[in-house]
């Protein structure tokens, strides 16, 4: 039973979808822009450039912003490629499904993250997965400073802990959410996993604190 000291795990409303289906990428590390996956292109091993993706890449002021700090990224250590994750609230529905990071498998991942989201891609960031390591989370306050140095980073195999007192969700508060997010009232979550309403609403105002914004409007 769910109580104020012994918090059960809840069951994922995205358990049973499929993760979203990665959109075409294709690198920005040179004038080329080989798509992800070019298998003819890896076998000819022509490019010397650095191998890095802006996923989803629809985000036109993310792709230019971010772009100009991989001039200042001489070093690379790794060989995996890396990916610049538009971690945005526009995006949310691609970061739902607890499988979603098995697209990105062999890659290293950097969240880009704006305000609304930083509780959510600070708790992607401790839950990755054995074949994908989420580098570093680029949050929406980071100095141009702080932005070049995880790059860097990132390409020298090395991965940078969020720092400062930056909101997180525990595993509940995150499986909280995803039902919450897509429409279920807290009296059937409540009801599905054996707990309290009263204790449902609790947690639910509590990550309504971290994101700093009502679940509902967020999903609007």
């Amino acid at each position: 039973m769910y109580s104020a000291t012994n918090n059960p795990i809840y069951i994922s409303c995205t358990d049973n979808l499929s993760a979203c289906r990665t959109p075409a990428m294709h690198c920005y590390g040179c004038e080329k822009k080989c798509h992800s996956g070019n298998t003819e292109f890896y076998e000819l091993k022509e490019c010397n450039g650095l191998e890095y993706y802006i996923w989803p890449d629809n985000n036109s002021f993310l792709v230019e912003g971010i772009r100009h700090y991989f001039a200042d990224v001489s070093d690379k250590y790794i060989s995996q490629p890396v990916v610049i994750i538009d971690f945005s609230h526009k995006n949310i529905n691609y970061f739902l499904s607890d499988n979603w990071l098995d697209q990105f498998k062999n890659m290293r991942l950097i969240l880009v993250t704006d305000k609304k989201m930083t509780a959510i891609a600070h708790y992607w960031f401790y839950n990755d997965t054995s074949e994908t390591t989420i580098s570093s989370v680029i949050f929406y306050d980071d100095t141009a400073e702080e932005v070049t140095t995880k790059l860097q980073k990132t390409f020298l195999a090395k991965t940078t802990k969020p720092t400062g007192n930056r909101p997180k969700l525990s595993k509940n508060e995150f499986s909280l959410f995803s039902f919450l997010f897509n429409g279920w009232p807290p009296k059937k979550i409540a009801y599905k996993n054996g707990t309290s309403v009263k204790n449902t609403y609790a947690m639910k105002n509590r990550i309504e604190r971290k994101l700093g914004v009502s679940i509902t409007r967020l999903a609007s």
